[in-house]
C-alpha cells in the first residue's frame, strides 16, 4: 500500500482478513487499508464500504474519519456524511491541523465558506502544507478575500507538496478554479 501498488495489496489485506478473523482490532486496520486502497484504484463504493465496516468497528479511528470525509468531499459525494464524519473527527482532535483542513475542507465543498474558514485560517496557522495553504487561499477567495487568497496561494506554492495543478492559474487568474 505504501508503495501504491494497490492491486496486491488488496490481495494481501483481503488474505490477511480471511486469516485474522478472530482479531477485531486487526480486522478494522485492514478494512481501513482496504478503504484507501479502493479509493486510490477508484473503485468507491468498495472504498466507502470498507471505512463503514472500520468505523462500525471504532467509531472515533482517526485515519478512517480523516481519509473517509475527505474522499467523500474531493467526490463530493454524500457531504452531509462527510460533514458528519469530520466533525466528529474536530472533535476528538482539536488541535490537529491536518483534521482542522479535512473539516474545513468538507464543509467548503458544501458552500459553507464562512464555517469553512475558521477551520482552514486555524490549519494554516499550525501547518506548513502547501495543500492547506491552497485550501485557505481558497477559502479567502470565497469569502471575499482576493488579496489574502493570492498571499496564501503563493505561500501554498512555495511550500509545495501536494497542492493542485490549478495553483499557478489561481494566482495568475486571482480565481478559483
Amino acid at each position: 500500500l505504501m508503495q501504491k501498488k494497490y492491486e496486491p495489496a488488496i490481495q494481501s489485506l483481503e488474505q490477511a482478513g480471511r486469516i485474522a478473523l478472530d482479531n477485531p482490532s486487526m480486522q478494522r486496520e485492514i478494512f481501513s487499508q482496504l478503504g484507501d486502497a479502493y479509493y486510490n484504484l477508484k473503485q468507491l463504493d468498495k472504498s466507502f464500504s470498507n471505512y463503514e465496516e472500520a468505523l462500525a468497528m471504532d467509531s472515533s479511528d482517526a485515519h478512517v474519519l480523516n481519509n473517509y470525509s475527505y474522499f467523500l468531499s474531493l467526490e463530493k459525494s454524500r457531504l452531509e456524511k462527510a460533514v458528519k464524519l469530520s466533525s466528529r473527527l474536530v472533535a476528538l482532535f482539536p488541535d490537529n491541523a491536518t483534521y482542522m483542513d479535512t473539516h474545513g475542507w468538507v464543509l467548503y465543498q458544501t458552500g459553507r465558506y464562512s464555517e469553512s474558514l475558521v477551520f482552514l485560517e486555524k490549519a494554516s496557522r499550525a501547518s506548513g502544507s502547501g495543500v492547506i495553504w491552497e485550501h485557505y487561499g481558497d477559502a479567502l477567495f470565497r469569502n471575499g478575500r482576493e488579496s489574502d487568497a493570492e498571499a496564501a496561494w503563493k505561500k501554498a506554492q512555495n511550500l509545495g507538496g501536494g497542492t493542485s495543478p490549478d495553483l499557478p492559474a489561481k494566482i495568475r487568474d486571482r480565481k478559483v478554479y
